[in-house]
């Protein structure tokens, strides 16, 4: 599919089943081959990201049972690990090469991560250097502070690491989730102003349902052990990013949207998304345990947030400011620039390219809306959450093409395959 062409709609019924959570799946992935016993992993994403995931556990010794039809997984990994000469493709999935960078230093043996053209100009230094200086050889094989790069690991290193907490949020959980298995266990010091809080401490909530003990010296030092952990079986959330696209999509279209698989007690921190929309109108018809009905609205106004805590929203949050009645600021969104592309300047050149007004500075930007908005052929970027986010803008303007569109395999492969259900829904 080269492209998808979105259709006006407003005013409909639909009810979606969302996948299981991107992040969480990694996050119990590494978690349960740390862990060195057998576990099993219940209503898994299978995506781009996870999938390379999977295939690098593999190569690295894990041995895993995979059921795509129930979404379930059975991973079980040697006491020791060991590796000879891997290499280890890992596409553009950020979480798949920071968090095995961390897991292959609480083994011995030699590996190259390597990813896309893409990946090779996503920067990973911030994480490279803190473990280096405890002790793990990790040479640039390409350009210096970027993939592709080589791990040699004898399993030895220091146990106190200092990181900045700056530049993202995954080097630090990938720390985290590694520290029980490094020999000596893990003192982990976070420096600088921390961003996307809220990733981290899922972070910390996973590691205690594995049953990983840690503790705080202070707000940004954190201590683990090494530890025997493990449990025989966990479900994975659906995913609140995921989700993310369906609530903003019933508040601009003024619908009524039932979403499956939405845990209300979720320990994402995207689930904030959905009180931020419900401030500017979106109404909660329903809510179970794992279940959420919500409404739009005819009219609302725009907003002015730091998404410091929420990057992944940002896209969306764009996409809903362009149909306010008054402008959007976003800030504190740095991170965005550095994620599957520079994703402010991706936003400004296609909503300018359908006559938005966009206002652009490093960390942020600001939308003021228009009363008309024209038709126009939207890049994805090989960016998922570009597709996902400015598919949206179809149901409100005419002639709106989203190119690209099966870059959403990378979290979402059936999305837009569930987006078409909006034209068989019933108003």
């Amino acid at each position: 599919m080269n492209s998808f062409k979105v259709q006006r709609r407003e005013g409909f019924k639909l009810e979606v089943e969302i996948p299981g959570s991107k992040s969480i799946t990694n996050r119990a992935l590494i978690l349960s081959a740390l862990s060195k016993r057998k576990t099993v992993l219940k209503n898994i994403l299978l995506s781009d990201d996870t999938e390379h995931m999977i295939n690098g556990l593999s190569i690295l010794g894990s041995k895993i049972e995979l059921n795509r039809e129930e979404k379930k997984i059975i991973i079980e990994t040697p006491e020791n690990l060991k590796y000879e000469s891997s290499d280890i493709y890992v596409g553009n999935s950020g979480t798949t090469i920071r968090f095995l960078l961390s897991y292959l230093a609480t083994g011995s043996g030699e590996a190259i991560l390597y990813g896309n053209s893409r990946m090779c100009e996503r920067p990973i230094k911030a994480l490279v250097e803190p473990l280096k200086e405890a002790g793990i050889k990790i040479d640039y094989l390409k350009n210096n502070g970027y993939p592709p790069i080589k791990v040699i690991s004898n399993g030895k290193m220091n146990r106190y690491i200092k990181i900045d907490g700056t530049k993202s949020s995954q080097y630090i959980s990938s720390l985290l989730m590694a520290g029980s298995g490094f020999k000596d266990g893990i003192e982990l010091e976070m420096v600088g102003e921390i961003i996307s809080k809220p990733y981290i401490k899922m972070t910390l909530e996973m590691l205690k349902s594995f049953g990983i003990e840690y503790g705080r010296e202070s707000s940004n030092k954190i201590v683990i052990e090494n530890q025997k952990f493990g449990i025989d079986e966990y479900l994975v959330e659906g995913d609140c990013s995921s989700a993310s696209y369906f609530l903003a999509m019933a508040l601009i279209t003024n619908s009524e949207i039932t979403l499956k698989n939405y845990f209300k007690n979720s320990i994402q921190g995207d689930y904030k998304f959905l009180t931020l929309l419900m401030k500017l109108g979106l109404v909660v018809l329903h809510q179970t345990e794992h279940t959420i009905t919500v409404k739009g609205v005819k009219e609302y106004s725009g907003i002015e947030i730091d998404l410091n805590d929420m990057p992944d929203m940002a896209q969306t949050l764009a996409v809903v400011a362009l149909f306010a009645t008054t402008p959007t600021k976003i800030t504190n969104v740095a991170s965005m620039r550095i994620k599957e592309t520079d994703r402010i300047t991706a936003l400004k050149k296609e909503i300018t390219k359908i006559g938005g007004v966009f206002r652009e500075w490093e960390d942020g930007f600001e939308i003021i809306p228009v009363k008309e908005y024209k038709g126009s052929k939207l890049e994805t970027y090989d960016d998922h959450r570009m597709a996902m986010a400015l598919s949206l803008i179809g149901l409100k303007v005419e002639g709106i093409e989203i190119l690209n569109p099966e870059c959403v395999s990378k979290t979402f492969p059936e999305y837009f395959k569930i987006f078409s259900k909006i034209y068989n829904s019933c108003d």
